[in-house]
């Protein structure tokens, strides 16, 4: 069993499609096909159903998929380990992260600059995912680290650090009747519509709370994106709670303004990795940078 095979193999898995594979690979279509194939051969069964043009994966082939994932995320840290071994600069292999969209957004784009810098030739591969997504990538083997703003992280195979602090921000259109106030309590929200991210995210969790311990039911509006959320608060459609850090440069211009709460919760943004796997240099590294870079921050 050829490691190049179980890359073609996670290809095809991906694209259920062999052409498409191939030129993600950059190979031609025969080839991929001669290495699934092959790898059939040495596994003993098939890995993929070819139904005209259509291809699925067998149930062996789902099988696989997740220990592919795990054998080739091992022998990069063994490449790691062996080419970067006192030398950042010669460390390669690919470095897969994700985080939710805020993250994404304001607050890793500098440290995977930095992480860039300092690793020159390895790939970083990065992206948006909900909580949920994340940690079951994780746990599949499809992540080798992510970071999640939540209050806490518990999850079975999570190993997680809390970094820094992330504080909240109750905004709203700066002509909002709330923003004259001198102080604004939750329970002064029971009137108000709310505009907040959905329940998979923990800034909603937050508030849900909030209204429950205040006793109060305001009208809620319910977003998937930060920025749909941000510019319909902008439009004076309700009030918001968000990262201060996503809406620092509205708050800036003018556009929203933030509403003296009363309360001043704030979340963590943690790094987590599966707690099984060694972290690799680039890994430790990324958390030594994440830390630093926001503890500078916060100062």
């Amino acid at each position: 069993m050829e490691l190049k095979h179980l890359t073609t193999f996670l290809a095809v898995a991906r694209q259920l499609s062999f052409t498409r594979a191939a030129q993600e690979l950059g190979y031609v279509q025969s080839s991929v096909t001669a290495q699934i194939k092959a790898l059939e051969k040495d596994l003993g069964t098939r890995l993929f159903e070819r139904l005209g043009r259509r291809v699925t994966l067998t149930e062996a082939g789902r099988e696989l998929r997740g220990h592919a994932r795990r054998m080739l995320a091992y022998a990069d840290e063994v490449r790691d380990a062996v080419r970067g071994a006192g030398d950042p600069a010669q460390v390669r292999g690919t470095l897969h992260i994700a985080a939710p969209e805020t993250l994404c957004a304001y607050r890793l784009p500098p440290v995977l600059r930095a992480l860039q810098d300092r690793f020159p030739r390895l790939r970083v591969v990065f992206g948006p995912d909900s909580r949920t997504t994340l940690l079951a990538n994780l746990r599949d083997g499809a992540l080798d680290a992510g970071f999640l703003l939540e209050e806490s992280v518990r999850d079975p195979v999570a190993h997680a650090e809390r970094l820094t602090d992330e504080p909240m921000a109750l905004i709203a259109h700066f002509g909002h009747p709330l923003a004259r106030r001198t102080r604004v309590r939750t329970a002064d929200l029971a009137t108000q519509t709310l505009l907040l991210m959905d329940h998979t995210c923990a800034q909603r969790e937050l508030m849900d709370r909030e209204l429950r311990s205040a006793g109060v039911r305001p009208a809620v509006m319910e977003f998937l994106s930060v920025e749909a959320l941000k510019r319909c608060a902008a439009a004076g459609l309700g009030v918001a709670l968000l990262p201060a850090v996503a809406v620092a440069d509205e708050v800036a211009r003018g556009e929203v303004a933030v509403l003296p709460w009363t309360r001043r919760p704030a979340l963590g943004v943690h790094l987590v990795r599966h707690k099984d796997r060694s972290p690799t240099a680039a890994l430790t590294a990324l958390a030594g940078i994440a830390r630093e870079h926001w503890a500078a921050e916060a100062e």
